[in-house]
């Protein structure tokens, strides 16, 4: 498995406890959940309550893996959490790169993918600008605990829709409640790396 450096300071450190003048290496809780034969294929969650309640919005960063369809919040450089999420589909690639969260919305809905309605009843649902229809009303598809990273509409947020392979049209899509706690743990300026 492809290990990640977020940053020199970001890789998680082992102890070295001597015992009758040997060196053993004793892994972190988060290591044991990474290095677990199941950790490429599961949608367990990995929660270090301890760090979390240490957690605010200025020590806190995020690491996307587009590979291991994985992320991760990182309070003071330590992994607090790790998660699964499901990423930009063929096509509709998530970007990789450094970012920034640039705005949060609790209760965001999307501009472009919802349903559109005429005279009450639906006529047609998902990408709007596809639609060459009248209608009178368009509702967006919720986006629960919107966190923007770019402005073509790249951001993370909930989606009930969080599978083991990019299935999103850019967006990181996050499980609840990991997603609220990376919400409110985080800040507009906190940094996302998205790697490959």
């Amino acid at each position: 498995m492809k290990t990640i450096l977020f940053a020199l300071s970001l890789a998680t450190a082992a102890v070295i406890i001597p015992s009758c003048g040997i060196n053993q290496v004793r892994q972190t809780p988060h290591q044991q959940f990474r290095n677990s034969s199941e950790y490429p294929k599961t949608s367990k969650v990995f929660r270090d309550e301890a760090l979390l309640r240490s957690a605010n919005s200025s020590n806190t960063k995020v690491l996307i893996d587009l590979s291991d369809q994985r992320a991760q919040l990182f309070v003071a450089d330590q992994v607090a959490i790790d998660l699964p999420c499901s990423t930009g589909k063929a096509g509709k690639r998530t970007p990789t790169g450094d970012f920034k969260i640039t705005s949060k919305i609790a209760t965001k809905r999307s501009n472009i993918f919802g349903t559109l309605y005429k005279n009450g009843k639906p006529v047609y649902g998902g990408d709007r600008r596809k639609y060459d229809g009248s209608y009178d009303k368009y509702v967006g598809s919720a986006l629960p605990y919107w966190m923007r990273l770019s402005d073509d509409g790249i951001g993370m947020h909930y989606s009930k829709y969080v599978h083991r392979y990019p299935g999103s049209n850019g967006c990181i899509r996050m499980p609840r409640p990991e997603v609220s706690t990376i919400f409110a743990k985080t800040r507009v300026g906190t940094q996302v790396k998205i790697v490959n």
